[in-house]
This record gives C-alpha cells, structure tokens and sequence, in this order.
C-alpha cells in the first residue's frame, strides 16, 4: 500500500480569496480576522496587493503567507517594501516542499512588483519561515518600554496587590505630578490638537524629518490615513504638537487602547518629533499622551523606541523602562538592491526608525 502525498501549489492571492484566507487563518491561529481588515491590511496604501500568496490542494486554500506593501525611505530614497505577516499552512501540509512552494511564489511576486526590502517583526512560529527560507536576517530584538501606572498596582480578579505596591504607587504619582508641571512649563510656546485625518500639514513634516534616520517607513499623510484613520475595527487617538506662534508642526502621536488579561493596556503607536527639533516638544507630547491613557483608566503603556534616540531618553525621564519582549525580533532583507540605491547599513538598528505601528498587530 502507497500513501500519495496531495499535490501542493502556490500562486498570487486575490482579493476573491480573503474570505477563505480568513477561515483558514482563523483555524490555524484561533483569532477571527474580518475579511474588511484583510482587504484593507493587504491592500496598503493603493489598495493593491503585493507579494501574498497562498498554498491550494486542487482548489482547496491550505496555506497562506501574507505581505503588507509599504513605502520606504532608505538613504534619501522612497521604494516599495513590504513587511511579512500571518504565514501559516494547516498542519497536515505543513512540510519542507509547501514552505518552499509559498516561498518561491511569494519571492516571485516581490521581484514582479519591483519590492526592494522585506522586514518582519517575527515571533517563534514565524522564524523558521522568515529566517531560514527568505534569507532575512534579525537587526534587533523587539525595542519595548513599558510605564506602569498607579492603577495598576492595584488587587484584581482575587490576585492581592504586592507588598511593594504601596511605595511603587506613591512614587509614580509623584512622577505624574512631577511630569505634570513639566508639560504646563512647556505648553505656553506649544499648542496640543486632536485630529479627525492627517492633511497636507503632515506632508510638509515628513519633508522636513524624513532625513532624521536613514531608513524609515514614509509617514505622509496618505499612510497615516490609512493606517490610523481608515483601519477597519480600530480606534486610534491621534494628536499633535505645533508651535503656537509660527504655527510649525512640532511633533505627533497616535495612541490606542486594548484589553490585556485582566487589564486594561494603551499602546503608543507612533511617537514622532524631529531629531534635531525642539526637544520641549518630545516632553509635551509625552505628557499629553500619557494625560490621555491615564483618563482611559489604563493600567500599563507599552511603546517601541530603539536605543540611542532622544525620544527614547525622554521617555526614560517619564518612567518608561526596557522590557524583554520574548523570542523573536525585528529581520529584514533586500531583494533587489538597485545600482541607484544605497542601502548600506540597512541592517544596523540605529540607523531605523521602528513604531508600534510598523507591526500590524496594533
């Protein structure tokens, strides 16, 4: 008796495949993706797909793996890139040759569609995929500070608060305090304004910071459109800093909320002032955001910010402190380096800007 394995093939995904890609990674992950999200997530900015493939026995979808097109500006170029996510085969395909036939496909897709950089933020599960078979190589670990809050010291779902709590608590409410009298020292030179979309005024702040790091992904106003704005399913606060008398953006943030366990856990998706800016402005936004989370009644902020940046040293002056974020980390890999292009220290993390909002579970 021979047991024939089912012949396996890869091909580009399209959108009339995303209600099916939805069941499927719902079966292998066990989290419901709606298919508005997926069309939106894959689709980026011009609402084109780039790079997804996926893996089919006959007709049947079995695999996925999934590239969300971004533009990036790398040593004074914009490109297209696009960054690796939700890559899963259910578990009686997953085996060398269907890694390898998703990894051909989607490779051949990239080179179609002129992608230069790949990039993942990859967890345990995706590691095998990205590292070993796409080449990429891991430039950090994942850079994640945390800023507890008083709140969340306190007894939750029967568990007693620690013995510490009492002290740690009455330190952070004088760090509070003491942050806010800094904000209101430095708010008479600066206006905070809440945003409904991101105009033509963000346009002209990405001219003037796209040179502050080597590489980066473009933060116009059409990105952030459709990443904070136009996501479906999520809501975003959005604010920004401008001077109060020339009128000069100074800064923005974007921030969200979510349940963690039994708490309640803000996220700082983007934290953004120029690097050779007013630094007055880092602190206020800092300020205004953590303000903000704290009338959420949020317990914990999470924010991503690599070493040796001047946002990350104001945020370590507004109680943020390292954490280990577990296995896995920030890889990336080029595919097609043009003779145009210079991408020498690509892979050096000082020379990236990275956000929450660089990975799409946020």
């Amino acid at each position: 008796m021979s047991i024939t394995r089912p012949v396996l093939a890869a091909r580009p995904a399209t959108v009339d495949d995303l209600e099916e890609v939805a069941d499927l990674l719902h079966r292998i992950f066990g989290e419901r993706q709606e298919v508005a999200r997926l069309r939106w997530k894959f689709g980026g900015v011009s609402g084109k797909l780039a790079g997804s493939v996926v893996l089919t026995n006959r007709r049947t979808i079995v695999g996925f793996m999934g590239q969300i097109p971004v533009r990036v500006k790398a040593s004074g170029h914009d490109f297209l890139a696009c960054q690796g996510t939700d890559v899963g085969i259910l578990e009686e395909y997953r085996r060398l040759d269907a890694y390898m036939a998703l990894l051909h496909a989607c490779i051949g897709e990239l080179e179609a569609a002129k992608v230069v950089l790949s990039y993942g933020m990859a967890n345990a599960d995706a590691e095998f995929t990205l590292s070993t078979l796409l080449g990429q190589q891991t430039m950090a670990a994942i850079p994640l500070l945390i800023r507890p809050f008083s709140g969340a010291l306190r007894a939750s779902s029967g568990r007693p608060s620690p013995p510490f709590a009492p002290l740690l608590a009455a330190c952070l409410r004088g760090m509070e305090r003491g942050a806010a009298r800094k904000q209101a020292s430095v708010h008479g030179a600066l206006r905070v304004s809440r945003l409904d979309r991101f105009d033509s005024w963000l346009d002209l702040f990405w001219l003037r910071i796209r040179d502050d790091y080597p590489n980066m992904v473009v933060r116009d106003a059409a990105y952030l459109n459709w990443r904070y704005v136009d996501a479906p399913g999520n809501r975003y606060e959005r604010i920004v800093i401008s001077n109060k008398s020339s009128g000069v953006i100074e800064g923005f943030a974007v921030l969200s909320i979510t349940r963690w366990k039994d708490r309640v856990r803000g996220r700082i998706c983007e934290l953004v002032t120029p690097r050779r800016g007013d630094h007055n402005a880092a602190h206020a936004l800092i300020s205004t955001s953590l303000k903000w989370l704290r009338s959420q009644n949020v317990d914990l902020t999470d924010v991503w910010m690599l070493p040796r940046t001047h946002l990350r040293l104001a945020l370590r002056q507004h109680g943020f402190i390292p954490r280990q974020a577990g296995r896995g980390g920030i890889q990336t890999s080029v595919l097609a380096a043009g003779s145009a292009l210079n991408l020498g220290g690509w892979d050096r993390p000082g020379n990236w800007f990275l956000s929450l909002g660089d990975s799409d579970t946020v």
